[in-house]
């Protein structure tokens, strides 16, 4: 028997028995996927506001004193106790893009995720509005003179913008296709996340820290030809409240006079972030579509990596195809089948 045939018949025989694959790599289409979510933080703060006169550098400064009535001295400035929030809550509607690599395997009905990346504001910054609660205690100031009554000041302070905010997968997901009619495919996949990004407040960018959360996606695949097209559901639930007790910078607030109104008292504000809670609440909807991905182990270019292109490749071998010089290095040979097994067993 012919050496390369006998060659043939060995490898064909050991790798009869391995399952085939498909991996499409998709783009997210943004006009067809978003984010609808209700999205919040809370952040209260406690400690004390004082006006910013100095006997030495400022002495046209605002003083404070706490109570409603009494005496003030000309040169008394003196701290009132304060509770102060600052709460953001608001609906987001955006548009989603990104992409991902999804791996079939329609013989043992797997189906993995890979590169799950997703701008959740891909059309343009979320707004929410942002709001300055002040709880203080009576106080009085001179320089201007007026009196705040301990009660509830509601202040608005403008929009947060969340200019960035990305779903990007840690871990491989993984899951199960179930064949709903040939071509159409239901699937859910699990796998790891984290969300992260930036918000603007007040002219200030802050990063928003990565958080760990779940990829749970659920949908249908349709293949026609070597096309895929995914749609998928996730649903978001993630609040979160931390107690971290760290004192703040001193920072200066004008405050609008109350009784008379009309002019801006100027304190500093001596406090300490007490808690910090935040609200995500949604569901993605993506809609996403691609093509087979460039797959040397193909060798038949069905869209499969299977023994048909074991098949494919070694009988090109046998035959000195061209086709069949797999490293390109001119000669066919068995570094040629060693590079095409190799290719086969990553798969795509």
């Amino acid at each position: 028997m012919h050496a390369k045939t006998t060659a043939v018949l060995g490898l064909t025989a050991l790798v009869a028995s391995l399952a085939s694959a498909q991996t499409y790599t998709l783009d997210i289409d943004p006009t067809l996927s978003g984010l609808t979510a209700t999205m919040g933080f809370d952040i209260d703060t406690a400690g004390t506001l004082i006006g910013d006169w100095n006997p030495d550098t400022n002495t046209e400064g605002t003083r404070t004193k706490p109570g409603l009535w009494g005496y003030f001295g000309s040169t008394e400035n003196l701290p009132a106790a304060v509770a102060m929030g600052v709460a953001l809550l608001g609906d987001l509607d955006t548009q989603t893009a990104g992409s991902f690599t999804v791996t079939l395997d329609l013989d043992l009905g797997l189906i993995t995720i890979d590169g799950f990346v997703a701008d959740l504001v891909a059309g343009g910054p979320a707004v929410l509005p942002a709001t300055l609660s002040l709880s203080p205690e009576s106080f009085r100031t001179r320089q201007p003179d007026s009196v705040y009554i301990g009660i509830p000041i509601d202040i608005p302070i403008g929009e947060l913008a969340v200019t960035s905010l990305t779903l990007m997968q840690t871990a491989t997901g993984a899951g199960t296709l179930v064949e709903i009619e040939e071509g159409r495919y239901s699937f859910a996949v699990l796998g790891a996340a984290e969300m992260a990004g930036t918000y603007e407040l007040l002219g200030t960018p802050t990063d928003i820290p990565p958080t760990p959360t779940v990829l749970a996606l659920t949908g249908e695949i349709v293949l026609e030809g070597e096309t895929a097209t995914i749609t998928s559901l996730q649903l978001f639930d993630q609040s979160d409240v931390q107690n971290p007790n760290e004192p703040l910078p001193e920072f200066p607030m004008d405050l609008p006079t109350i009784l008379p109104p009309g002019e801006i008292a100027s304190l500093l504000m001596n406090l300490v972030l007490e808690q910090v809670a935040t609200t995500f609440v949604g569901e993605l909807s993506l809609t996403a579509s691609g093509s087979l991905a460039n797959c040397p182990g193909d060798f038949n270019r069905d869209g499969e990596v299977d023994t048909r292109d074991v098949l494919a490749f070694l009988n090109a071998w046998a035959a000195n195809d061209p086709e069949a010089d797999f490293n390109a290095d001119g000669i066919i040979d068995t570094r040629d089948v060693l590079a095409f097994l190799n290719a086969w067993t990553e798969g795509c």
